[in-house]
């Protein structure tokens, strides 16, 4: 009888201990799910009173409230840091994690790379897939360590291994390439629709892209439509843009203008160069949208101001044709300089004709016939209007001398020399 209760009494010993460690974790678990719904308020609630207990989890959950901000908790990468070195300090992969995350981007710390895969190290090695991807990303991009697409190809592997998706992704891209060791379509192929189907947009992209230009799969618009439309639905500007492209040219699905604006618009208002382009090509055709030369003109200058060198040349084009406004050939002939400092083949062209028939400009035959030489180097197959007989024509308006100084000219600006023009 008295060895019964003795046993008893260790049972509900055992149990009165075991009780209240399954209820914080069930606790830290709620407040983990609050956290990945974005009710951030409530995922504090729970997780602040047992992070101020010492508890290392709750700690780097608290470090991420504060790294990620939202729903009423503000943005605060000291608070994030402070939090996660609690964690850290207990050897927990989590805020061992976080503090490389900070690290390496400088977040509430001056930034370190060497500390960052220091930090890093120490949560791959308890298998935090989060920090093997980080190892390998910063493997790959020479970050802390010296470059190694070998080791970045070892790093993303492990991460993959666990299901974590940019991990299966990043590891497709190197093995698509060849990088870091043989190149294993197959196996990237597999990689990226296990990626795309977690939802990862930048798979889904890379999955659209290989249809649409047939790399390594056979040429399938439609199917290259539906994966752009995934990625693209999350905000994926460069899915966007290519989703535009299909319904624009009228590939894998019928013809459609303004579907074609309404993709591009989604990736131009979030600043997206490309994408303005596009917008002001369409304005200015009046395709799928009234034609509106002042509207393209808006487009075109937001895509400059980034600095995208076909915005300059479709300035330039406005003001040469007196389109939305008066004919200005020298206000163009400013706009393709900028364009063809950015070795913008089209605009070294239309430099190249101005020079030659000296409008808005004094006539320069060497200029013109080093002009058109280098934009010729830098086209595209049949991006240019009969190049070589143009050039033959400036070549005919050179003495002698004059063609070596030409050649040399161009000769510099090929070689990144600065495109000064008199």
């Amino acid at each position: 009888m008295a060895g019964k209760t003795k046993r008893s009494w260790i049972g509900r010993t055992i149990l009165a201990a075991i009780m209240p460690m399954a209820a914080q974790a069930q606790t830290i678990q709620d407040g983990l799910a609050a956290f990945e719904q974005g009710n951030y308020a409530h995922a504090l609630e729970l997780l602040l009173p047992l992070a101020e207990k010492g508890d290392a989890q709750a700690q780097c959950q608290m470090g991420r409230l504060y790294y990620r901000g939202g729903d009423g908790i503000p943005q605060n990468f000291n608070n994030s840091v402070e939090w996660a070195q609690k964690s850290a300090e207990q050897n927990n992969p989590c805020g061992l994690n976080s503090m490389g995350v900070s690290y390496r981007f400088g977040q509430g710390v001056d930034a370190d790379a060497k500390t960052a895969f220091d930090y890093f190290t120490r949560a791959a090695a308890q298998g935090f897939d989060k920090a093997q991807f980080s190892l390998g990303n910063m493997h790959e991009l020479g970050e802390g360590t010296p470059q190694s697409d070998a080791e970045a190809r070892a790093w993303y592997r492990k991460a993959a291994d666990q299901g974590y998706a940019m991990g299966r992704y990043r590891l497709a891209v190197l093995l698509l390439e060849g990088r870091g060791g043989a190149a294993a379509p197959k196996e990237a192929q597999q990689l990226l629709r296990a990626s795309a189907a977690q939802g990862l947009a930048e798979a889904q992209y890379s999955l659209g892209w290989m249809s649409d230009h047939g790399i390594g799969v056979k040429q399938d618009y439609g199917e290259a439509l539906d994966w752009y439309r995934l990625a693209a639905d999350q905000g994926y500007p460069a899915a966007q843009i290519s989703l535009g492209n299909l319904y624009a040219d009228g590939l894998g699905t019928s013809q459609d203008d303004e579907k074609a604006v309404g993709w591009y618009y989604e990736a131009a208002r979030n600043g997206v160069p490309a994408a303005q382009v596009n917008m002001g090509k369409h304005y200015a055709l009046g395709r799928g949208v009234q034609q509106d030369f002042d509207e393209a003109m808006v487009w075109y200058q937001q895509a400059a101001e980034y600095g995208e060198p076909v915005a300059y040349l479709n300035v330039g084009l406005l003001y040469e044709n007196g389109q939305g406004r008066p004919a200005n050939p020298a206000e163009a002939a400013r706009w393709y300089h900028a364009a063809a400092e950015r070795r913008e083949p089209r605009s070294l062209a239309k430099l190249a004709h101005f020079y030659a028939e000296g409008i808005s400009v004094k006539r320069d035959p060497v200029a013109a016939w080093a002009l058109q030489y280098t934009a010729m180097a830098y086209a595209a197959d049949g991006e240019l209007d009969a190049p070589e007989e143009r050039l033959m024509q400036m070549g005919q308006r050179l003495a002698p001398q004059q063609k070596g100084e030409a050649k040399a000219l161009a000769q510099s600006w090929q070689n990144g020399e600065e495109l000064v023009l008199p």
